[in-house]
This record gives structure tokens, sequence and C-alpha cells, in this order.
């Protein structure tokens, strides 16, 4: 058989009979009938997402198609099968999805495979391209949906070249008390933008010199700032500005299919709801010194989901959502995790939560319900020469997240 050269040895000397595919009892075609895409046959592997495909189709694609350390890309991730697979199979991988669960079902997934450390980013050209399609305008512009956006406020647009960076609008009113005119300034972010607090600062600087006297007024009264996508920790950024005269709202994350739905701006007018943003709060954070070590104890303590209005469910499960809000509102946390040195710019989590995690130690103790988190995180780290901060990140059920930091006492 060497001689014939059926013999294959590879470099550490193992030797493997050669086959030839004319000499196979049984070849793979392009009709797959040996893999059940019955939910029942696949049971152990649901995450419960509609769309979800057998981990045992995709190995299949996966390993007909690439090697070892190859990358492996899915625009449309859904579940996150492919990168799931793709992971487990020593590929690397970028897995796409428009929708915030799917984005957060993918990435508890692959943390409760054990993955190894990976990023999530945000691209938000999507409104900007659903629009086109709707007006059918090949070159509707992102300034364009701002000037939507600022419409469906209530706020006429100033003109264009007050803010190269942002379209503003205006809303004359009258104060709580009807004594007076109230002016408030309305700054719209464009889709592909994140607001951050430079954004916010930039808002107040407005807000406090751009003179309102090219159109007979004096001074804005009030700044409100409307967002599509928000850096996690702009909630802790609003309470730290302590500014009674800046408003933070998110635009809804559903504007495009409800006006999709309506059919036009006018009709839509009136129907769309801002609201503000989800907001995370802890107890205060313990650290034991323990020799070299310290023990953290991390204790969620509140979560605020955006305004009632921006949950995009219908009818009674609209209302058992909102139920659970006000009655249980941690309960509506998805995934949550914890940096305990965070740097201020990459998050690193030392520890994580999921609901469905049944394997969490902690979860085993108090016997909790694994369709929630565990609220308490108790962390060992190494002591540190300089003070602690400590980063909490948290996902809820529909996508949204939020940030909360705290910097712990003196440095050991």
């Amino acid at each position: 058989m060497h001689a014939q050269g059926l013999i294959h040895e590879t470099p550490s000397g193992s030797r493997y009979k050669k086959y030839y595919l004319d000499e196979a009892s049984e070849v793979v075609g392009n009709l797959w009938t040996d893999i059940s895409t019955s939910t029942a046959a696949r049971a152990s592997e649901s995450v419960h997402y509609a769309t979800q495909k057998p981990a045992k189709l995709l190995e299949r694609v996966i390993q007909a198609s690439s090697a070892e350390g190859a990358l492996v890309f899915d625009g449309f991730g859904g579940s996150g099968t492919t990168a799931a697979v793709a992971q487990r199979l020593g590929r690397r991988w970028i897995s796409v999805d428009i929708g915030k669960p799917a984005c957060m079902v993918t990435r508890k997934r692959l943390m409760g495979q054990g993955a190894e450390p990976f990023a999530c980013q945000s691209i938000a050209s999507y409104p900007v391209e659903a629009a086109r399609a709707h007006f059918g305008k090949r070159d509707f512009c992102a300034d364009e949906l701002s000037q939507i956006v600022l419409s469906l406020y209530g706020a006429s647009a100033l003109p264009p070249d007050l803010h190269p960076q942002y379209r503003l609008g205006q809303i004359m009113g009258r104060s709580a008390s009807d004594e007076q005119v109230c002016r408030t300034l309305v700054l719209a972010s464009a889709p592909s933008q994140t607001t951050e607090a430079a954004t916010l600062q930039t808002a107040q600087s407005l807000r406090d010199h751009l003179p309102g006297s090219w159109n007979g007024w004096g001074r804005w009264d009030r700044v409100v700032v409307l967002g599509w996508n928000f850096e996690p920790s702009i909630s802790q950024t609003i309470t730290t500005l302590n500014d009674n005269r800046l408003e933070v709202l998110a635009i809804p994350p559903d504007l495009l299919d409800c006006l999709h739905r309506k059919g036009s701006v006018e009709r839509l007018r009136g129907q769309v709801r801002f609201s503000s943003l989800a907001h995370l709060t802890l107890h205060p954070v313990e650290c034991q010194p323990q020799g070299l070590q310290d023990i953290l104890s991390v204790r969620l303590k509140d979560y605020v989901l955006l305004s009632p209005q921006a949950i995009p469910l219908q009818g009674a499960n609209r209302t058992k959502l909102q139920a659970v809000a006000r009655g249980e509102p941690l309960a509506l946390i998805e995934y949550w995790a914890v940096d305990p040195s965070y740097d201020g710019r990459v998050f690193r989590p030392a520890w994580h939560d999921y609901r469905g995690n049944t394997a969490h130690v902690a979860r085993i103790a108090n016997g909790s319900d694994a369709l929630r988190v565990s609220t308490q995180a108790v962390l060992t780290v190494p002591a540190q020469a300089s003070p602690r901060v400590v980063c909490v990140r948290a996902v809820d059920v529909l996508g949204f997240e939020a940030e909360v930091t705290t910097t712990l006492g003196a440095p050991r």
C-alpha cells in the first residue's frame, strides 16, 4: 500500500490509509436529509430563537468550506449558531445582526460555551438605509432623517449652518406657570453617531452660547438631546452633569418601522414617544483585603427600564412587561458583568451571569430561579496600588445596555 501511494504519513509519524472518492460507499450531495430541523430533536441546544439552525448543519458547512484558523462571516447572525460552532471548531468569526435581541442571545450563548474574549460593536447606518427604501430616494441622507426626527418631536428646524455635526431645532412654549415663554433648543444626533459625554457637553455649550437674537429671542432656557445610540455610561454621565436644563431622550428604535406602517410622516405625527434612558444602580461595593488579594462584593440595587412607550411589544405582552418593570425591575436584566479594574477604555469582565445560567455556583448555592440573574457578584482579585474603579454593565431583555462605575477608597 505504501508503494502504491495509499499511505499518508504525518510529520509526527502517524500513518493513515488514503481513500478516494470513487471508493466511498456514500457521498454527501446537496440534498441533506440526515440533519433534523425539528425543534424537539434539538431541544438541548435550543436558545428559544425562532430562526435558530441546527448546530450539525453549521458544522458540516464550516468544516466543508474552511480550515482551522479561517475567518467565518455570518451576515444574518440570528441566534448565533454560526459563531458558536465556528468558535468550537477553531475558526475565527464575525457575526452581524440588525436586532438587539439577536446580539444579546448570541453574546449569552458564546459566554455559556466559554468562548474566548470577543468584542461587540454597533454600526448604526440601518435607519438611513431603511429611510431610503421607504422614500424611494437613493440620495436620502442622515441630515434629512434628523429633520424628520425633529419634526416628529415637535421642533421646527433651525438653519443647517448653525452647527455642522448636528441638526438643531427649536420649540417655543409656555412655562409651567404659564407666565413666560420657554425656549427649548433640540439637538438631533445622526444614526451613525453615538451620544456620549462630549455630545451632552456640546449641547450645553450651544444652549448657553448660541445666540437666539437672530430670530428675536434671548437665550435658550433648556436643551433636549435626541439620540439613536448611547455609550453604556450615558446615564451616569447625565447624573454627574446634574443639569436640570438638559434632557436626554432615546429615539424609538422602531421609528422607521412605524413610519412604514403609517405611510407618511404626517400620519405618524403625535404618535411617537421619545423615551428616557435605562439606569442601573448598585449598593455600595464592599472590598475586603485578604493578603495580596481583595474580595469584592458587588450587588445590584435597581434597574429603571426605558419609558414604557419604547417597549417594542403590544397588548398583553406589553402590560406584563410593564408589571415586571414596576414590581421586580432586576428581573428584566438578561446579562450583567463586572470589570473590577476598569481603565475607562476597554471593559474586561472578570465575572458575569445571565438568565438561564444554571451552572453558576452562586445560583446553585442560593437556589435562585434560573430565569433571573444573580443579583450579587463575589470576586477574588489581586490587590492593586491605585484606586480601584469597578465597572458594571448590564443588558436587559430587550437588548438595551446600561453601565455604572464606582471608585473604591484608598489604594493598598
